[in-house]
């Protein structure tokens, strides 16, 4: 299980502030992870689509070829495009 952490603007839109989510296996990375989360969420993950969402993993900032496994810490935070 890897645990997911939402802040800001982006813990409103999705109504949470965290989860525990079991990877699939085809989830090895953070873009694959994202590319995941958007089909998986119907509308909240969609809507967003057009901001910019910033990704630490495992406290460390992380950039989409940042590889990730079963046990890490993601933090997203949603940075609004002005």
């Amino acid at each position: 299980m890897a645990k997911l952490m939402y802040f800001a603007q982006l813990a409103e839109s999705l109504d949470r502030t965290s989860e525990q989510v079991a990877l699939p296996a085809s989830v090895g990375n953070v873009k694959a992870l994202i590319d995941w989360l958007v089909r998986r969420e119907d509308a909240c993950w969609k809507a967003l689509a057009g901001d910019k969402v910033a990704v630490m993993v495992n406290r460390q900032p992380a950039a989409p070829e940042t590889a990730i496994k079963d046990g890490d810490e993601i933090a997203f935070i949603l940075e609004r495009l002005k």
